[in-house]
């Protein structure tokens, strides 16, 4: 009997054999890391400053907060803003390039409804 070997489609649509995608690579590197999309989640409502981000993300530490929000600059996804008022506050809030996410974020929140995928939030 003849073995039959499928075609992979890329997703574009174009036939092509398995290979690696460096750009899904880079984005997994961010978006992939433990909390990093919860965080991005929690600044699509708005921007935050940096205690209520750690109460709105429950199980996240102080420290592991810290260091994605400066992945996530560094990934140009969040900035830091000066907030106006008598008290000097810290924002972060979502770049351009971030809230070009939004779109992807929304769909995979489709995803997840329509294939029953979730987990209860913490109060």
């Amino acid at each position: 009997m003849a073995e039959h070997v499928s075609e992979t489609v890329a997703m574009d649509g174009s036939p092509h054999g398995i290979s690696c995608d460096v750009q899904f690579v880079d984005v997994f590197k961010v978006l992939g890391k433990r909390w990093n999309g919860m965080i991005l989640v929690a600044l699509m409502q708005r921007p935050a400053r940096f205690g209520e981000l750690a109460k709105s993300i429950s199980g996240i530490t102080d420290g592991i907060l810290s260091d994605r929000l400066r992945e996530l600059m560094a990934a140009r996804l969040v900035e830091r803003q000066l907030a106006d008022g008598p008290a000097t506050a810290v924002l972060y809030r979502l770049t351009p390039i971030g809230e070009d996410l939004r779109g992807a974020f929304q769909e995979l929140h489709a995803w997840a409804a329509r294939n029953n995928i979730h987990e209860q939030c913490a109060p």
